[in-house]
């Protein structure tokens, strides 16, 4: 008994001594959000993978652009011409410009690049989801953790007042033995829980801090009991996934990626145009030999026809096409996937809202239950164990039913996330919800 009022006394010191620890505090989790989505380091990457894709688009359209290019050079010749021999200065300058006519193979890389930019917006968005599920599952299991942890106090301070009144009860040989054990195993389970709650409620917090890049501090509470039931039926919410999944967005912008790719390889099977304009400035022949200066204008057309090279057009075209089928097959998986948890979230979502009113009940029938077990205690009619038992279907229905409230909410901006409707506003309705302890 000694040893088990000196670990009491251990756990309150550790409590007060965390009450006296100044939090820094949060304002809600729409600060938390606010923050992750302008911090967050994974975010960025996604959003400077949509500029590097933009670059990457602006390069491939400017082969369709006019090329300008200016030739320089400058020589010392020696000519050796029938025993005679000389030195002079050459130069040359030819500056031409060449605009593409027919260049089909450019116009799909072109192609390729533009959908793999919509491609990265679309990633990028999916980044954004994903953050802010990570955000709220880890904000409400710190809240979850708080609420157990203060149910763990009052369902302690009940049990600790019971083994008080077995153990005067005992001295007096008015209780067992086995009862006092009972109870104070009972007492000894909730003190090793309080460490495991209060492990769970740290990491949830170390994870609000890695996602926002700020000190999460104490959360502001879930202030509603009641909600509303979930909106729409389940057709409509897969519906609306299918439609404008970010996940499945950017799968659909890959297929046409691949298919571009595909046709720009093709494409380097056929004839390429240009027209040409070219000004040749010179005091040498083609041979370097001198001559006087001279200039020649040249307009013209010109045509590439490609013939063979050694079977690299051919082999691009087998490499993007089954890139192209890949593509294909990912955007199919991707779509069974988001149908699938689509439809798991909304029957979830149902069920965790059948579960609080159900659970709800099971609350208020069990708090009269103990009320009369403990009357009947004292009056002799049941036994410490039976209290016990009782008190404990209490406290695993209050766990119940915190868990129900939790998981609906997560159920339910799991569903507007994977249908790629969740927005700010979203988090600030959700937000009206809570408030500073």
């Amino acid at each position: 008994m000694k040893k088990l009022i000196a670990s009491q006394a251990a756990i309150l010191l550790v409590f007060f001594t965390i009450l006296a620890t100044p939090w820094v505090k949060a304002e809600d989790l729409l600060s938390l959000y606010k923050s992750a989505m302008q911090d967050n380091p994974t975010l960025k990457i996604r959003e400077l993978g949509i500029e590097r894709a933009k670059a990457d688009a602006d390069i491939a359209v400017s082969r369709l652009y006019p090329q300008v290019n200016l030739q320089v050079s400058g020589s010392k010749n020696y000519s050796n011409e029938a025993g005679r021999l000389s030195d002079y200065y050459g130069q040359r300058a030819i500056l031409s410009a060449r605009q593409a006519i027919l260049d089909l193979a450019s116009y799909y890389r072109f192609d390729s690049a533009r959908y793999a930019a919509k491609q990265a917006e679309s990633e990028a968005q999916l980044a954004r989801m994903q953050l802010t599920a990570q955000l709220i599952d880890s904000y409400l299991e710190g809240l979850q953790s708080d609420d157990e942890m203060e149910q763990l106090w009052v369902e302690k301070d009940a049990a600790s007042q019971q083994v008080a009144r077995l153990l005067a009860m005992f001295k007096m040989q008015m209780a067992k033995v086995t009862d006092l054990s009972e109870a104070t195993a009972y007492l000894q389970q909730l003190e090793t829980r309080q460490i495991d709650v209060a492990n769970k409620a740290d990491a949830a917090r170390i994870k609000l801090r890695e996602l926002s890049g700020r000190d999460p501090g104490e959360l502001a509470v879930l202030t509603r009991s009641n909600f509303p039931v979930v909106p729409y039926d389940e057709t409509y919410w897969v519906r609306t996934a299918l439609d404008g999944n970010p996940d499945i967005l950017a799968r659909t912008e890959a297929v046409k990626v691949s298919r571009s790719t595909l046709s720009s390889a093709r494409a380097e099977h056929y004839p390429q145009l240009s027209f040409l304009l070219q000004r040749n400035e010179s005091n040498q022949d083609i041979d370097n030999l001198p001559r006087r200066e001279f200039g020649v204008n040249v307009i013209g057309l010109e045509l590439r026809i490609p013939i063979y090279e050694g079977g690299r057009v051919n082999a691009t075209m087998a490499s993007a096409q089954a890139q192209l089928n890949i593509a294909q097959q990912q955007l199919e998986a991707t779509r069974r996937t988001v149908e699938r948890d689509m439809r798991i979230v909304f029957a979830s979502a149902v069920a965790n809202h059948a579960r609080i009113e159900s659970t709800t009940n099971q609350v208020n029938a069990m708090e009269q239950s103990v009320t009369a077990q403990e009357v009947g205690f004292y009056l002799g009619v049941v036994t410490v164990i039976d209290v016990l038992d009782t008190r404990r279907r209490l406290f695993k229905a209050r766990l119940d039913l915190a868990k129900a409230r939790y998981d609906f909410l997560r159920d339910l901006m799991g569903l507007r996330m994977r249908s790629g409707g969740l927005r700010q506003t979203d988090i600030e309705e959700f937000n009206q919800w809570l408030a500073q302890r």
